[in-house]
């Protein structure tokens, strides 16, 4: 159980980096590379949020 929940854990800090990264990317950097920035951390948010959901479902301890 230890080692699945260090696994949630560490994806779940990795897509609060993303989001961070996301918005600050809109902040500082013209409008058409932030919208790359942006839609490139959501599609990688979206893997992560899937493959969060397959280790909950299968993850045998």
């Amino acid at each position: 159980m230890t080692k699945k929940k260090t696994i949630l854990t560490v994806i779940w800090v990795i897509i609060a980096l993303i989001v961070m990264a996301s918005v600050v990317s809109l902040l500082i950097f013209p409008r058409w590379k932030a919208l790359f920035l942006v839609g490139s951390g959501a599609f990688l948010i979206l893997n992560l949020l899937l493959s969060v959901f397959f280790i909950r479902k299968n993850f045998k301890d």
